[in-house]
């Protein structure tokens, strides 16, 4: 079976025209012999106002009832999808993410994937149906309907390409493929043509929202190429690969950034640490570093965080020691492989971004990126300076060492 796997996004499927577009799209891939899987997501803000209404009746949901109502978003879509495809003449069948086999782990509102059994969907295929699955969730082994927080339609894509061997995954959504930096903020940045996996990995962690991290990674691991393009424009996108951008040199491929950051400094001992993770659940942190004196950073994106003044009295009362909670910070990453390996690179960011006039809070190097702390008024002064010195025209050229 000749297999491509979409994943088609929430402002993709938003209105009955969206949806109409859609289905004329997925029929072509049939026509053009492919076996079709199509992954989508809950229409336009359908989510969002799912999420204001529970918390209205319930301030603070139950998140196992909160996965009952949320998954209800995606079910609309899959099934509506499914008949726009019928009514075109196409065999089409829509399923749960339970009915196509996902199953997860038991954490309600932000599961992940353990294992995809997509024997119903290959049955469903081999009948020569379009097949149509409800993203963003599964079931775990208690039986129970479960999410897969932000971005997780993307990762339930990836998991059935993988699981289905599929030729590749189309991340399609509304914009056209990935950029050297968001085009929002830096109007220079430009379309990529590739990327490897563990670039758009890091991409991913240091802010960029177009594809999900966990997706990103669930691909490399299981070497699935994916492309990321647009529902309402034609081209190729962009085509993240294991084998691209395999070369000596270090070069920084793209700019990303956190619009927003806290700064949680806690005492480095296991027992503290283990407590402000349990407090910050979900919200996994961006960087977390130890900062001497037997103290510890760990840098939040702000959007993960429901309530950051009730998160402060909570890290107060449940810490031993003395907590200190900062907000207005951001980040501005050069992200690119073996980047964080360059002897010039850490020198340069910082040189580029005093002459800009970006203060510095602190600066952390990985293997493949180098990440900025700014002020969250500093941060697209930041990234338009980093793009402009290492990704524009006349980029420097370098060469990684051990």
């Amino acid at each position: 079976m000749n297999i491509i796997v979409q994943k088609y996004g929430g402002s993709s499927v938003a209105s009955e025209e969206r949806l109409r577009l859609v289905a004329r799209k997925v029929v072509a891939a049939r026509k053009a012999g492919y076996d079709v899987v199509v992954v989508v997501s809950a229409m336009g803000d359908t989510t969002s106002e799912l999420l204001d209404l529970a918390t209205n009746l319930a301030p603070q949901p139950a998140r196992r009832e909160l996965d009952m109502l949320l998954s209800a978003g995606e079910r609309i879509s899959m099934s509506l999808l499914s008949m726009t495809i019928q009514q075109m003449g196409v065999g089409s069948i829509s399923l749960t993410g339970p009915q196509a086999g996902i199953k997860t782990t038991d954490t309600h509102f932000n599961a992940r994937i353990t294992d995809v059994r997509p024997d119903r969907v290959q049955r469903e295929l081999e009948r020569g149906k379009v097949v149509v699955v409800a993203g963003y969730q599964g079931v775990n082994a208690k039986g129970e309907v479960t999410t897969l927080g932000r971005g997780g339609s993307d990762t339930t894509a990836v998991a059935v390409a993988a699981a289905l061997d599929a030729q590749h995954c189309e991340i399609c959504s509304d914009v056209d493929g990935i950029y050297s930096a968001d085009p929002r903020v830096v109007k220079t940045a430009q379309r990529l043509d590739e990327m490897n996996h563990e670039e758009m990995l890091e991409m991913a962690r240091h802010g960029a929202s177009v594809l999900n991290a966990r997706s990103v990674e669930y691909a490399w691991k299981r070497n699935l190429d994916m492309r990321a393009k647009s529902t309402f424009e034609e081209g190729d996108g962009t085509l993240i690969t294991r084998d691209a951008n395999k070369k000596g040199n270090a070069e920084v491929t793209g700019i990303a950034g956190h619009k927003e950051l806290i700064r949680i400094n806690t005492a480095n001992d296991e027992e503290s640490c283990e407590t402000v993770a349990d407090i910050l659940g979900d919200a996994d942190p961006f960087l977390s570093v130890e900062c001497g004196n037997g103290r510890r950073d760990m840098y939040v994106p702000s959007e993960d965080i429901a309530d950051i003044k009730a998160l402060g009295k909570q890290l107060d009362r449940d810490v031993e020691g003395a907590v200190h909670v900062e907000t207005g910070l951001a980040s501005a990453s050069a992200v690119g492989l073996n980047v964080g390996s360059c002897r010039d690179t850490h020198s340069e960011i910082e040189e580029v971004l005093k002459d800009a006039g970006v203060e510095v809070r602190h600066l952390f190097r990985a293997h493949h990126s180098l990440a900025a702390i700014v002020g969250k008024r500093d941060r697209v002064m930041a990234m338009e300076a980093l793009h402009g010195h290492f990704v524009g025209p006349g980029k420097p050229d370098r060469q990684a060492v051990a």
